[in-house]
């Protein structure tokens, strides 16, 4: 690798990504930051969001997760101004003008592309299942590049294949709180997630990681390191799959630990 090579070169190199993609971003850009930093550069995350947006052209669609969930301890949620909780590359994305962000207070997305208009238009109460952005996500073949951090790391779509099979440790719980639209309107809105039962105690194995190395051995995650960054590219589709088998097969021995009851 040259020593000036930029991250999105490094990316373009490896062929992960084509024009008409539908991409879905997870990242967390503390490790890169590190690199640039260590030969005298600063990161600048729009240049990684316009390289990304290169990619994937015109016919293509990026997204990046704009979650928080303060919404459910009572925090009115204001989809302009409450900031994700996912990370410096998905702040960014949001703060662009190109960008907008999708109407659940707790599981948004900062969009642009093709699919967009489509992905503004859903109004689901439901964080995760029929309807969602998930299941369209599904519908529209799309990749997932996850940046710095382990294959199924931050990849929210397990929990949409958890609610449509339906999981002993998990059940609907709605939340109901004060919720600003992009027009500046307040009203009392609520929406529902599938959270976890405390009584069952489902404790995550971190990132998924047995059910990424699954993934891995059988050819589903692609795998290749920018410097000390580790990047990942994987198929929602594969996602879906692994996620169901595990689920139905293997009791969810891949993703938790939790008490059988």
């Amino acid at each position: 690798m040259a020593e000036k090579e930029t991250y999105i070169d490094w990316l373009k190199a490896q062929n992960w990504i084509q024009k008409g993609d539908c991409l879905y971003v997870v990242s967390d850009m503390l490790e890169l930051s590190k690199v640039y930093r260590a030969r005298g550069e600063k990161l600048n995350l729009n240049d990684i969001i316009d390289g990304l947006k290169e990619m994937v052209g015109e016919e293509g669609t990026l997204f990046f997760p704009t979650f928080n969930w303060d919404f459910c301890k009572g925090v009115t949620f204001d989809i302009k101004k409450t900031m994700p909780r996912t990370g410096a590359l998905t702040k960014a994305a949001m703060l662009r003008d190109d960008f907008r962000r999708t109407a659940h207070p707790l599981y948004s997305f900062a969009v642009w592309g093709k699919y967009a208009d489509e992905a503004m238009s859903d109004t689901s109460k439901n964080s995760f299942g029929p309807g969602t952005i998930f299941e369209k996500m599904y519908e529209w073949n799309t990749k997932v590049l996850d940046i710095g951090l382990g294959a199924l790391a931050g990849v929210t779509y397990v929990h949409h294949v958890e609610q449509m099979v339906g999981v002993p440790y998990r059940y609907h719980k709605d939340f109901t709180g004060d919720y600003i639209d992009i027009d500046g309107n307040c009203t009392t809105r609520t929406y529902s997630m599938y959270v976890r039962d405390l009584v069952r105690d489902p404790q995550y194995k971190i990132g998924f990681q047995p059910l990424a190395d699954k993934m891995s051995a059988e050819g589903m995650v692609e795998t290749a390191m920018y410097e000390t960054v580790q990047n990942h590219m994987l198929m929602v589709s594969d996602v879906d799959k692994a996620t169901r088998e595990d689920i139905i097969n293997n009791d969810s021995q891949n993703m938790y630990y939790y008490n059988h009851i």
